[in-house]
């Protein structure tokens, strides 16, 4: 269990028992806990803090191996310098910014200046001011977007008590545990608060009926499917009460679906999955007054680490969240305001979690509006530097552009297991294989693979609100940094072969 919570390269799994167990006792004792274990292991890799920015999550948190990096070859550390960052619609490492305001409340909760019942109800004031919502608006934070898709079934369950209908739009252009979740079920090994490894796919309560109807987001040849007609259809045969029906603003890709409002004289509670970020807050007000229920992230758009979520219910849905015997694995009551905290809910913190909705916000606030001609105009840009031999601008929305490669003009377009060898070389130093120049040894992050045809896959570039306002503000500086991202992506698509057969010799940067 030492070697689980400290540093050593054993380490497979995050948090562990031992950190698990530690997430159960106040916050104070969990710091205390901490740094004696890690002390007494005495190895190198994160600090206690950095443990903690990790912890309160689920497998895909986890630090595997030396280079204590998560699935998204992602570390709980900033970058270092020079190391090239456009992976904001994947996963973040935090920015300098948000890592500080993370490690001042760190120090805040560890000498008990601060509480964490304070800590959260101060996110979730600051959140409201941030993105301007309207009086009433309830806001409860929550461990990731996968996990934010609990909230509207416990929200329904409390409208409804009869059988419940689940429409989740974008399918493979989602987070991969959102449907999964939207049928109730466990899409992770690992949860945030429990203690005990759970099986994935089974149910988080059998007493909770749910049709549940997934809808993809493209056809076989990459084309967007508008899924009105399938939401229509579907809500047409459901015989049920009250049906979710999700819209989505901002896929992986950056698809966006028209929103579908809540109407409860039809039926209807609609939910805009806008994890991604990449809205106004004109937009998100227009949902909210739809009285939509919105599920948001610090941790993809705003730059926060890995992971955090948000659930906004607009004031005329607001009650107390029954099923909480089974939410109590991935909400504290202290992360739900008021409206919608249930009685006698068990009383326990998630310390990771407020650390990482303090390092979001750190740059929600420091941000300016988001602006989608600015959005727009960038993508265009990048669109016009890709060398045409080996990048193919597939599509570009807002501030993600998504590229498909291939080794030569000849060559067919890489597939997304080949994708995702580039995705992983992007952050390797690969000079040793191939040289080109000082990118061939620069960590590069980028958007990991995602299928959008039968036969071919996309990388992604997209800009998070730190690099949008670098545009914003110096073009050139920032497209800068495009083209050296492209450059390397070039060189490793048409290097492709030789990279693979030569794949031992690659190592992350010094």
């Amino acid at each position: 269990e030492v070697c689980e919570l400290s540093a050593c390269p054993q380490r497979e799994r995050a948090p562990g028992a031992m950190l698990r167990r530690l997430l159960l006792q106040p916050a104070l004792q969990q710091r205390r806990a901490l740094s004696t274990q890690v002390a007494e292991c005495g190895s190198p890799g994160p600090t206690p803090f950095e443990w903690a920015l990790v912890a309160g999550g689920d497998d895909r948190s986890a630090l595997k191996g030396a280079t204590y990096r998560n699935k998204y070859n992602v570390s709980p550390w900033p970058l270092s310098a020079g190391s090239l960052f456009r992976g904001s619609c994947t996963c973040n490492t935090p920015t300098v910014r948000g890592y500080e305001a993370a490690g001042a409340l760190f120090e805040a909760l560890s000498s008990g200046a601060k509480t964490y019942a304070g800590a959260m109800a101060e996110a979730r004031e600051r959140l409201s001011k941030a993105f301007e919502l309207p009086p009433g608006t309830a806001v409860a934070l929550c461990p990731s977007g996968s996990d934010a898709e609990y909230v509207p079934i416990a929200l329904a369950r409390a409208l409804s008590s009869s059988r419940l209908g689940n429409v989740v739009r974008q399918h493979k252009e989602i987070g991969a545990g959102s449907a999964p979740a939207a049928n109730l079920e466990y899409f992770s090994e690992s949860t945030p608060l429990g203690a005990s490894p759970v099986s994935i796919g089974s149910k988080l309560c059998g007493e909770t009926q749910i049709d549940t109807a997934t809808i993809a987001a493209r056809a076989d040849d990459g084309t967007p499917i508008d899924g009105g007609e399938a939401v229509e259809r579907f809500l047409s045969e459901f015989e049920g009460e009250l049906c979710i029906v999700h819209s989505v603003f901002g896929g992986k890709t950056g698809l966006r679906d028209d929103v579908v409002p809540t109407d409860l004289s039809r039926g209807v509670l609609g939910v805009v999955d806008a994890c991604q970020g990449r809205f106004t807050n004109a937009e998100l007000r227009s949902w909210l007054d739809d009285d939509c229920v919105v599920l948001l992230t610090g941790s993809k758009f705003y730059r926060g680490p890995p992971f955090s979520g948000a659930v906004l219910v607009p004031a005329s849905l607001a009650r107390p969240l029954p099923l909480f015997d089974q939410l109590s694995e991935f909400l504290c009551p202290d992360d739900l305001p008021d409206e919608l905290r249930p009685r006698d809910a068990p009383s326990r913190e998630n310390l990771g979690l407020a650390l990482r909705w303090e390092a979001a916000l750190a740059e929600i606030e420091a941000s300016t509006p988001y602006s989608i001609e600015t959005a727009e105009r960038w993508a265009a840009d990048v669109a016009a530097m890709l060398p045409a031999e080996t990048i193919q601008c597939f599509e570009a929305n807002r501030c993600i552009v998504s590229l498909r490669l291939r080794a030569s003009p000849s060559a067919p377009w890489f597939d997304v297991p080949e994708l995702r060898h580039i995705y992983e070389w992007m952050t390797l130093d690969v000079s040793q294989v191939i040289d080109f120049g000082p990118t061939a040894s620069t960590l590069c992050s980028i958007g990991q693979p995602v299928q959008v045809a039968s036969d071919s896959g996309v990388l992604r570039l997209a800009l998070g609100v730190d690099s949008l306002h670098e545009y914003h503000t110096d073009p050139l500086a920032a497209l800068a940094t495009d083209q050296l991202l492209i450059d390397k992506l070039h060189h490793l698509a048409a290097n492709y072969d030789t990279l693979l057969a030569n794949k031992h010799l690659l190592r992350p940067p010094a």
